[in-house]
């Protein structure tokens, strides 16, 4: 069984989402168990469910019916009706169109509360103007019969969806949630004020009744009007990328056509002012390129030919033609638009926790005032405890507890996406605050990977020194994406040599590569490659390797017909924003380490300089070993960008890639820079931290405030319409807090 996933057709068919088949029990994204009873049989051949906690609607399809399957219309054949009740709270609808339809129902509502409120205070007048006489009954009789008129409407519109929401929930996971909480103290209200009306008795309550629904109904507005905020920023994202681009054909004539039709390898022509609307690699021009919406830099990136482009970005002055690489989903765009709706659904330990503290919170409330209603109707009659109660029920409303955590997670993932921070989850976020060890690659990572040749030695007995030695070492380079290896071919190029054809080229992670030229078996890489192999070193080149590395120099060993034919020295520079992050990190509390492979005296000269401990002569393994022995003692992270740092980054709890990383490096991370910025490492443990200071602060507010404001209100301190207002002040309060984020 494989998960198929289908878009929707329209704003009432829900968003269809992947999912594993061996956990058809519990939704994929936030765990809650899936609701049985509308598991379905499409065709015989389709299992579909609805999640009410992501509000997800999730299909299972067999592996040769993954394609072509148009599942609206097969769920309409097969009796499912998306609008339904009893589906109606689970499917996943457009946010904007709820705050609509919310604002709407307020706008209506609030006139007749206020209507409401005006004929309550003249109920009231006799507490608040008794010398002046009081109502007479006909007159209460009456204001109390319009009153009713005004209120029921208002109920019947604002309570009938939060108690199909709770009645829902109830039958389907046998939770009472806060919803039930809002339903029965509403209700209770307003059918003692409908009985009190009609026999003549007691008091009437229609504008508590009337006013905790507006406001509950404002809450839930103020929660769609977030999510419509926050799709405006994957809005803004996506229309960044254009819906056409200009296809430059085998004949060299272009063609306007959809993104959708650009495939692989493709040719892209992209004019002056115009949008990428493709992952590529330049074949022609050269120009500025304002990636701010990817890196988050301000200032414009130069690019020529071989230089890499993403969809979305600016070309400000250049004439470029792209050759393809990525598209769809496959583009940096693409998974940053998706990593951040999927990292809004799948939930972190802690945002379980406080989901699950809320689950027997409901329900010990409703115990809570349930006593309390017994003790006041037996000290002061049936009417003061009922409204005791209510009080009780809605002050203790959870509002503010279910919104502390994942706001507050979703602002932080949405800001790092801002700065051009690509985090997978919001367990990762969580991991990382917790991160205590921070490991470093060296190559690539630290240093600006753009190594230069500086010196050459080579074997007496060696013909044509100098250039067979660069133009070995450049053919068999040829094929590998370590940053050595480019310099190589870049000191090649400078002395216009030619390929010579490689056969067998295999990349030999942590020591090098390997391959065939005119039938010889040549090894390119450091020493421990030279002792894998048993290469024979002559005296003068091993003087010359250890001079070139007490002076900090990376040494590349060329060897074949059994012995090290030559030694290519590189000088590598340090990223400028190497040493203040490393610093920065240090300030935070964090143990900050570089793993690398290269020699003892080379880590020597780069721990003097960056003032951190080096671990040097390590393979991958190596580093992993590191990384696992660490992890007995603390969550650490590790940083890197190379093919060979993939199975560290991979073990490490929280693994960081640089944008200038490999395809594998950036698969096996939980984080992606889309930039080379070392500070922005910095910003993002310094944002996991915040966060999680923020939803501690959110949480303990949340459980502070309801822990006085049940004792006020099951000591008969507060009128339930006060109860109602301070339930959704104290949520905008976590709202307002959680937001602040955005300016981190």
């Amino acid at each position: 069984m494989v998960a198929r996933t289908s878009e929707p057709n329209s704003g009432s068919v829900p968003h269809f989402q992947s999912f594993t088949a061996d956990k058809q029990s519990a939704c994929a994204l936030c765990g809650l168990p899936a609701a049985r009873h509308i598991v379905e049989k499409i065709d015989n051949k389709t299992l579909v469910f609805c999640c009410y906690g992501c509000r997800h609607v999730y299909t299972i399809v067999a592996p040769d019916l993954a394609r072509g399957l148009d599942l609206p219309q097969a769920m309409g054949r097969a009796g499912l009706d998306l609008k339904a009740p009893c589906c109606r709270g689970i499917i996943q609808g457009d946010p904007a169109e709820e705050a609509s339809r919310l604002m709407s129902r307020l706008m209506l509502n609030a006139f007749l509360a206020m209507m409401v409120m005006v004929l309550s205070l003249a109920l009231y007048s006799d507490f608040f103007f008794s010398d002046w006489g009081t109502l007479g009954q006909s007159t209460r009789s009456i204001l109390q019969a319009i009153a009713m008129l005004f209120a029921t409407p208002a109920v019947l519109m604002l309570a009938l969806p939060i108690l199909e929401d709770a009645v829902f929930t109830f039958q389907v996971y046998r939770r009472l949630t806060t919803s039930a909480l809002i339903a029965v103290g509403s209700l209770a209200a307003y059918g003692l004020s409908v009985y009190a009306t009609f026999t003549g008795t007691g008091y009437t309550y229609f504008e508590t009744a009337t006013m905790t629904l507006l406001l509950v109904t404002l809450g839930r507005w103020l929660d769609a009007q977030t999510q419509v905020e926050g799709n405006k920023a994957l809005d803004k994202l996506l229309a960044r990328t254009p819906a056409m681009a200009s296809l430059i054909g085998p004949d060299e004539k272009e063609t306007r056509v959809s993104v959708d039709q650009i495939r692989l390898g493709s040719r892209i022509r992209v004019r002056p002012g115009e949008n990428f609307a493709v992952d590529g690699r330049v074949l022609q021009g050269e120009g500025s390129v304002d990636e701010a919406s990817i890196t988050g830099e301000s200032t414009p990136a130069y690019k020529g030919p071989g230089h890499t482009v993403y969809a979305g970005t600016v070309n400000l002055d250049g004439a470029f033609v792209v050759e393809t690489t990525h598209t769809g989903d496959d583009r940096v765009m693409g998974k940053l638009i998706k990593l951040l709706e999927e990292a809004r659904l799948k939930r972190a330990p802690i945002e379980q926790l406080a989901d699950k503290v809320a689950s027997y919170f409901t329900p010990a409330v409703i115990g809570l005032a349930t006593l309390t209603l017994l003790f006041w109707t037996w000290q002061s009659g049936f009417e003061t405890g009922l409204m005791i109660a209510l009080a009780v029920l809605l002050i203790a409303c959870p509002c503010a507890l279910g919104v502390a955590t994942p706001l507050t997670i979703w602002a932080a993932l949405g800001r790092a996406a801002q700065r051009g921070i690509l985090i997978r989850d919001s367990l990762t976020l969580e991991k990382l605050s917790h991160v205590r060890r921070i490991f470093f690659d060296k190559t690539g990572t630290l240093t600006t990977g753009q190594s230069t040749l500086t010196e050459m030695v080579c074997d007496p007995e060696l013909k044509s020194p100098d250039i067979r030695l660069l133009q070995v070492a450049a053919s068999l380079e040829e094929g590998s994406e370590h940053p050595l290896a480019s310099a190589i071919r870049a000191a090649a190029e400078k002395r216009h040599l030619s390929q010579l054809p490689v056969y067998k080229f295999r990349a030999l992670p942590g020591l090098g590569v390997t391959g065939y030229i005119e039938g010889q078996a040549i090894f390119v890489g450091n020493w421990r490659l030279v002792e894998q192999q048993e290469l024979t070193l002559a005296g003068s080149l091993e003087r010359a390797r250890e001079r070139m590395e007490q002076t900090g120099l990376t040494v590349v060993h060329v060897g074949w017909q059994g012995k090290v034919q030559g030694l290519l020295g590189f000088s590598e520079e340090a990223r400028s924003s190497a040493q203040p992050a490393l610093a920065a990190m240090q300030q935070q509390g964090l143990e900050v380490q570089v793993l690398t492979g290269d020699s003892a005296a080379a880590g020597s000269a780069l721990s003097q300089k960056l003032g951190v401990s080096v671990k040097s002569e390590l393979l991958p393994h190596d580093k992993v070993d590191a990384i696992e022995t660490a992890e007995a003692q603390a969550p650490v992270a590790m940083v890197g960008d190379g093919l060979n740092d993939a199975p560290a980054l991979a073990r490490a709890s929280v693994g960081i890639a640089l944008g200038c990383g490999t395809d594998v490096t950036r698969d096996a991370a939980d984080i992606s820079l889309l930039g080379d910025d070392l500070t922005q490492v910095t910003w993002t443990t310094a944002l996991s931290q915040r966060a999680y200071r923020t939803i501690s602060w959110n949480l303990a507010w949340a459980f502070t405030y309801n822990v006085i404001g049940i004792g006020l209100a099951m000591a008969g301190l507060l009128h339930p319409v006060l109860a109602a207002a301070a339930m959704v002040l104290s949520s905008a309060l976590v709202v307002g807090n959680s937001l602040r984020i955005f300016k981190f």
